[in-house]
């Protein structure tokens, strides 16, 4: 069995269908990942920016400024107590106070080393506020003012006022500081918003192209699920298709073949006929010529439809099957390859064949019992014909009394029966000649008038015995017919004798003349007899039916008159109807075409 019933071209089709996908598929992917790349650079950057503008050293500077204006602030609160003090506790709060100060100005020398040019704000603080005073505050308090001690009142005084000036303008210094610490902060701030809305954005958009794959994937997925099940289905419709199916290239190699088409050629597998075909046209085609036709029509672009061949199988016998194939091409209307089915023929080809024997014997058995009636029909009328004529000697008493009454009733009755058997003869050649087709109409026009007065006069003298009246119904305006005189009395005579037979004394059998809408005629006989049962119509329209009740059986008849009428109707292209209803009466109808009335209508 095949690996795929698919060609392989078209298998490649597919593949390259697929690589396109997955291409799609791969771009996708280095376009996120590339965005991802993008966006954690785009952080790494914002964020170091954002590390570098953070002012860390402005805040442990402006903390330091702040432990040392506590410590001057200390040194204040020192002289202000000392100045309270009095005597030795004085004196010891103003050493106290140096003890500070002196501690204060290492801290100083430290910083002003630290900030050098980094911090202004600080190295001013320190050069041109803080030094300054600590160093006048700690010359007073260590040798006075002018001569007076450090314990004095006035000097005390005066260095709480420098001290005090001193703080107040470093406090401002500092306050300059923090402000712009401040403002770096604000800025920092907004750059961290910034970053924020920007980190969302990309966030969002990562959401979006996340989602976008897994849509995409998810419809890959389904693309993928939905083929291997069209696939699945079509293989399961192909290996178990009745019908052989094949795909082949333009040189007769075969592509794929399906279990059906393997069987129908003898092989035991598809793959075994793929193995051993090696050419179409040599290993399955018994004609070339037709080969090489098939590949002519397909090569341009035209369909082969239930080609009936006989087709080689792999033992070399013969077997009918009808092809169906079509070519497939590229986009650039390049051949690629064949493809089609083969059916089985076999049955068909051998009903077909047993039906045309049967048809030829039938139509030999046809011929051959048109023949014999012929025939019969001639060799019998020659001994009928002396049988009715002596017989109406013998009636007429031409040459002299019989002898005895009886006879001459006898020779009645061998004269009525020798006419009814030559009547049944005549119908029955009539038959024969319509289905054998040697019926020729004697076509002229005729005045349908004159024949219906002809009917009548012909069997008046049987309506006058049944005591049946007879009537006609003709339009004021009968136009021409144009038909075989003999023929259409003949119908007439047949429905009017039927009638009549089948009427009750003192019934009535009406002839109309109908002119249609379309100008053809409708010939109508209606009684007033017996009527017969919808159910028996069918039966008295069959050849040599007839209705089994006990008024048909006491009337003579040989069942052929309705149907030889509806032959001759035939022959004239018209159509013979009948409708009945038990004891009301029957109503016939010959429908002529128009082309009957037209005709004489154009010839006039």
């Amino acid at each position: 069995m095949s690996d795929s019933f698919l060609p392989q071209l078209a298998r490649k089709l597919r593949i390259a269908n697929l690589l396109r996908r997955q291409n799609s598929y791969i771009i996708a992917i280095l376009g996120l990942t590339l965005f991802v790349i993008g966006t954690v650079r785009y952080v790494q950057v914002t964020l170091s920016e954002i590390e570098e503008s953070i002012p860390l050293k402005v805040i442990e500077d402006s903390q330091a400024m702040s432990a040392i204006l506590f410590d001057i602030n200390e040194i204040t609160q020192g002289i202000a107590v000392a100045k309270l003090a009095r005597g030795p506790e004085r004196a010891r709060k103003i050493t106290s106070v140096r003890q500070n100060i002196d501690e204060v100005n290492n801290l100083l020398e430290v910083k002003r080393v630290e900030y050098g040019f980094d911090n202004l704000i600080g190295t001013a603080a320190i050069y041109g506020v803080l030094r300054p005073a600590l160093f006048d505050i700690q010359g007073w308090l260590d040798d006075g003012i002018s001569g007076l001690p450090p314990t004095s009142d006035i000097v005390l005084r005066t260095a709480l006022e420098r001290a005090r000036s001193a703080l107040a303008k470093a406090d401002g210094l500092h306050a300059h500081s923090n402000s712009a610490a401040i403002s770096l902060l604000r800025v920092q701030a907004e750059k961290i918003g910034v970053f924020r809305d920007a980190v969302l954005l990309v966030l969002l958009g990562l959401a979006g192209l996340a989602a976008v794959l897994i849509y995409y994937i998810y419809n890959r997925r389904a693309s993928e699920i939905a083929l291997e099940q069209s696939e699945l289905k079509h293989r399961r419709i192909y290996e178990n298709a009745t019908e052989g199916i094949f795909q082949a290239y333009a040189n007769g190699k075969l592509i794929d073949v399906n279990p059906a088409m393997a069987i129908f050629l003898g092989y035991n597998s598809a793959e075994e006929m793929k193995k051993s075909v090696t050419a179409l046209q040599k290993d399955v085609y018994i004609d070339p010529e037709v080969a090489r036709k098939h590949y002519m029509l397909l090569s341009k672009k035209q369909h082969l439809i239930d080609e009936v061949y006989q087709w080689r199988r792999k033992d070399g016998s013969l077997t009918w099957g009808a092809i169906n194939c079509h070519g497939v091409f590229d986009d650039n209307g390049k051949f690629l390859y064949l493809e089609g089915t083969l059916t089985d023929m076999n049955d068909r080809v051998r009903a077909e064949v047993n039906l045309r024997k049967a048809k030829e014997m039938a139509e030999l058995a046809n011929r051959a019992k048109s023949e014999f009636l012929a025939n019969m029909s001639h060799e019998l009328r020659t001994p009928l014909n002396a049988i009715i004529g002596f017989s109406e000697l013998l009636t007429s008493q031409a040459f002299g009394e019989l002898g005895h009454p009886n006879y001459k009733e006898y020779a009645s009755d061998i004269h009525g029966a020798g006419r009814h058997l030559l009547g049944l003869i005549n119908d029955v050649l009539d038959v024969a000649k319509i289905e054998s087709g040697h019926l020729q109409l004697s076509e002229r026009k005729i005045d349908l008038a004159v024949i219906i007065q002809s009917c009548f006069r012909m069997i008046s003298v049987r309506a006058l015995e049944a005591g049946v009246s007879l009537v006609s119904e003709l339009p004021d305006r009968l136009p021409i017919f144009l038909g075989d005189e003999t023929r259409v009395k003949q119908i007439l005579v047949n429905l009017v004798s039927n009638a009549v037979k089948f009427t009750n004394s003192g019934g009535k059998v009406t002839v109309a003349v109908e002119i249609r809408d379309d100008n053809g005629i409708s010939l109508r006989v209606t009684d007033t007899g017996i009527g017969i049962d919808s159910a028996d119509i069918p039966r008295v329209l069959d050849r040599f039916g007839q209705v089994q009740t006990s008024y048909a059986r006491n009337n003579e008849g040989t069942g052929l008159g309705l149907t030889l009428v509806q032959m001759l109707a035939e022959v004239h292209g018209g159509q013979f109807t009948l409708e009945s209803e038990v004891g009301v009466g029957t109503v016939c109808t010959v429908h002529f075409p128009p082309e009957r009335t037209m005709r004489l209508a154009e010839a006039g």
